[in-house]
């Protein structure tokens, strides 16, 4: 990096490092509490835990970044009920192309 980079590193305001959504995503789990009700279903769990890495934190991601709680509720119902019969939840499912 440049000098000028570096400094306009160093001068940054950490108060508004890790705003954006992007940011935050970085070791996004489910928290504990919907995470206890994700073991609960064993099917579920069992579906969610063989998965690669990249859908669990997307997965996990897409329930916790709800504002509203009722939101995360609904979205967590979703994925478990997904989970239970094998099936990725519909924002990480694939689209079949067609020609």
């Amino acid at each position: 990096m440049r000098p000028a980079g570096l400094k306009a590193f160093e001068e940054r305001d950490l108060k508004k490092a890790g705003l954006y959504s992007y940011e935050q995503r970085k070791g996004s789990k489910l928290e504990p509490k919907y995470e206890e009700q994700m073991q609960a279903n064993s099917k579920a769990w069992e579906f969610f835990q063989s998965q690669p890495p990249w859908y669990q934190q997307a997965a996990s991601w897409w329930v916790i970044s709800a504002k509203k709680e009722e939101t995360r509720l609904k979205r967590l119902a979703t994925l478990i009920e997904d989970s239970e019969h094998g099936r990725s939840i519909a924002p990480l499912t694939r689209r079949e192309r067609t020609e």
